[in-house]
């Protein structure tokens, strides 16, 4: 764990879903692999995921709010044709991603999470979940392994998504109007989620699990972590 103990009290928790809670790796890795034999693209496969995670999460940058979901979809079809794919691309995205995100909702979380959370339950730390995930798809993930967090927020939910300050701001508001310094937000993307609950005013402690270095532009983490299991003794650390 890197980082300094600041002597906060912080007296609750955030978690991004993807990543930090739930290994979302198989699942994703299989769907690839699927898409890539399917069109002949194997040998295009570096090329295949640089162009896909540039268009993924447009609901960001566009008018219109959509769903992860839709957004997966839509972008899956832009690619292929990118990549001069040809036939009903539209039917075979849905076909493909509704499997994708059926699977994702009992896909396992990392070994050290359920003893994270019953020691942050133990300590009477409230928990809860904010994601950049579809509402019906969070539900499903926290009622198949049995969560109890506080509050569930997804960007469906709130019509936005990290790293926009909205879906911090709610969290806080659910959890009994907490301050933002008073909260401790835990995820493992740079943009979304230190960049966005930095900007919200909340400390982070940003989850490498993959040892990657962290990008230079952004707003640096208030700790660092390899995993989950150091979470609980640092907010208990800045407990008074």
């Amino acid at each position: 764990m890197r980082g300094s103990d600041h002597g906060r009290h912080y007296k609750a928790v955030t978690l991004d879903l993807f990543g930090t809670l739930l290994d979302f790796r198989t699942v994703f890795n299989t769907t690839l692999q699927r898409i890539l034999i399917d069109h002949d693209l194997v040998e295009k496969a570096q090329v295949f995921r640089d162009k896909w995670q540039e268009f993924t999460f447009k609901g960001l940058q566009g008018s219109e709010f959509i769903t992860v979901q839709e957004d997966f979809k839509v972008s899956l079809v832009w690619v292929l044709r990118e990549l001069r794919v040809e036939g009903d691309l539209r039917n075979y995205a849905d076909g493909v991603l509704d499997g994708m995100f059926n699977t994702l909702r009992t896909a396992d979380l990392f070994p050290e999470v359920p003893e994270v959370l019953s020691s942050l339950d133990s300590a009477g730390v409230p928990w809860g979940i904010i994601s950049n995930v579809d509402e019906d798809d969070l539900n499903a993930v926290v009622a198949h392994h049995g969560l109890r967090p506080s509050v569930t927020v997804s960007s469906e939910r709130v019509v936005s998504y990290k790293p926009e300050p909205i879906i911090f701001e709610t969290a806080l508001r659910e959890m009994g109007g907490l301050e933002p310094g008073q909260v401790l937000h835990s995820g493992d993307t740079p943009v979304a989620d230190v960049a966005g609950a930095s900007a919200a005013g909340l400390d982070v402690a940003w989850l490498n699990r993959y040892m990657v270095s962290y990008p230079e532009d952004l707003p640096q983490p208030t700790f660092e972590l390899p995993d989950l299991s150091p979470l609980t003794r640092l907010v208990l650390e800045g407990k008074s």
